[in-house]
């Protein structure tokens, strides 16, 4: 038998089947993490364009996205260009989705 301090392990196969769960529930959780991931779809075309004198996203989404709703066709455009705010600077390139 092992032991440990004043523990000792009676059953050596409970520690072994307990183990054999955890790695098998971790495998599962790490499986489908990645599959999520490599789900996503193949690459996007994106344009670019160079901002204008008094231009903002929501110009933008009017005249790129007319169809969609223009709060998420401009979280995309923050996310895809790592803006930290909505607020556009003329000159500025941005990459539209």
């Amino acid at each position: 038998m092992f032991a440990i301090g004043s523990y000792r392990l009676q059953n050596p196969g409970r520690l072994l089947r307990a183990a054999v769960v955890v790695a098998v529930a971790l495998g599962f959780t790490l499986s489908s993490i990645s599959g999520s991931v490599a789900g996503n779809a193949g690459p996007v075309q994106l344009d670019y364009v160079t901002v204008q004198q008094g231009e903002s996203l929501w110009d933008l989404a009017a005249v790129h996205a007319p169809s969609s709703d223009p709060r998420d066709w401009i979280a995309e455009v923050v996310m895809l260009n790592a803006l930290s705010s909505v607020d556009l600077t003329p000159g500025q390139q941005i990459a539209l989705p």
